[in-house]
């Protein structure tokens, strides 16, 4: 694979991208910059440029296509955690302005921090797929629309991760959460009929899916009060996901907030957050395990 490193080691591989990293580095003279333990400031939202920032980064003459473009690797090969961020500026391609630079050079400097982490796959007791969807309502300042982030994991290996803005503005939580929903479905069929035809999952196994929203769990489960007024702008969406609920397809369950793991792919989070998401990701350092090359 293409810039990314295999290592084995007892009792599974890791896969990273640290000499990919390190030649971004050199490409941009950020070698020696100053690390942080963020990929963006907490909270942090970024907005479109003003003509005046335009023209600063205009200056510079750098490729901003580019440069998101190598990050935008990472984040979808080995790196979720840059998953959001890489989200966000991949809307600015058009029209960067000198704060997009700056946010693409805050991540240069935790990437120089953390250049060693890989994604850690190895066998697991547990052999069943589970899924977690979250999303961030009203997430972008100017257009309001939300933020979906999910994520699914095999075991204890993740094996897909997305973050994305909402093509359309939710005017409810509710109505943002089911978009979210609807876009993990589509992921989710995939997986099951592949896990299946692999011979991976029982036919009669539904994948757990992690929301923290019990009144969207319980609306879904129909146990909620579905003939709500204020339910009615998320008709197709509840249906759609009531159908998926009923063929056993999953299994909607309730986890909270600061359990989400998919929260991270809908704001910018703390480093408390992020060492959490490690740590249930299997996202570590490649020296914290003793590996052999091939």
């Amino acid at each position: 694979m293409l810039g990314i490193k295999i290592n084995h080691h007892e009792s599974g591989i890791l896969l990273d991208q640290q000499h990919f990293i390190e030649a971004l580095l050199e490409q941009y003279g950020m070698t020696q910059c100053k690390t942080v333990n963020t990929p963006l400031v907490p909270h942090c939202h970024l907005t479109p440029a003003t003509e005046e920032e335009i023209n600063s980064f205009n200056e510079l003459k750098i490729n901003f296509r580019s440069a998101i473009g190598s990050i935008n690797y990472l984040s979808s090969a080995t790196r979720p955690d840059l998953s959001f961020l890489v989200s966000a500026l991949l809307q600015y391609l058009e029209k960067p302005g000198i704060l997009h630079w700056r946010a693409f050079l805050h991540i240069l400097k935790y990437l120089n921090g953390t250049q060693e982490l890989g994604l850690i796959y190895e066998k697991s007791p547990n052999n069943s797929i589970e899924a977690y969807c979250d999303a961030d309502w009203g997430n972008c300042r100017v257009t309001r629309r939300s933020v979906t982030g999910y994520l699914a994991r095999f075991g204890t290996c993740v094996i897909l991760w997305k973050s994305r803005k909402q093509p359309t503005v939710s005017i409810s939580t509710a109505e943002a959460k089911y978009k979210a929903l609807c876009d993990l479905m589509s992921e989710i069929l995939w997986l099951k009929q592949w896990s299946e035809e692999a011979n991976i999952l029982k036919t009669s196994q539904p994948i757990i899916t992690w929301e923290d929203n019990q009144s969207c769990i319980d609306i879904a489960n129909n146990d909620g009060n579905f003939n709500n007024k204020r339910m009615k702008h998320v008709d197709i969406q509840l249906h759609f996901i009531k159908e998926i609920i009923a063929a056993k397809t999953i299994e909607l369950r309730y986890k909270p907030t600061k359990e989400m793991l998919a929260n991270f792919l809908t704001k910018s989070v703390s480093h408390g957050e992020l060492s959490y998401v490690f740590e249930q990701l299997r996202l570590e350092r490649i020296g914290e395990r003793r590996s052999v090359e091939y």
